[in-house]
């Protein structure tokens, strides 16, 4: 009983470590060329609009660790300090919150249905609906 418990137990903590983000984006947003600076500001509000692909549209993940990985080596914040971060932006007029999801498939699915959008999810949950995004 004891060994079935460790092994769960390491199973779970394997599945748990193993979610790494990846940056997705519409069809339409595969060539923009992405540095560190421009994907911070894209996330944060600053960049509104792609150089070829029209309107930025966001999408994140509501919280977890992938949004967590992802926002922290991107944007240097949790998810929780994200979304304050958008609360504000909207109460001062500053620009829209993001379109977040509960599911990464909903995310990876309005993703490859709107013109402009980029999100995150983890890798394991990307395919060829998305184009996958190389990280700076």
């Amino acid at each position: 009983m004891k060994t079935l418990l460790t092994v769960v137990a390491f199973a779970l903590a394997a599945t748990g470590a193993s979610a790494a983000p990846v940056l997705i984006g519409h069809k339409t947003v595969a060539s923009e060329k992405l540095d560190a600076a421009t994907l911070k500001a894209v996330f944060l509000g600053k960049k509104v609009a792609w150089d070829g692909a029209g309107r930025v549209v966001l999408a994140v993940l509501k919280g977890g660790p992938v949004a967590d990985e992802f926002l922290q080596k991107t944007v240097e914040m949790n998810a929780s300090t994200f979304n304050n971060h958008w609360r504000r932006l909207a109460m001062t007029g500053g620009g829209s919150a993001p379109k977040t999801f509960e599911k990464e498939d909903d995310l990876r699915k309005f993703v490859a249905e709107t013109p402009g959008a980029v999100g995150f999810l983890d890798a394991a949950a990307a395919d060829a609906s998305v184009a996958t995004l190389p990280l700076p």
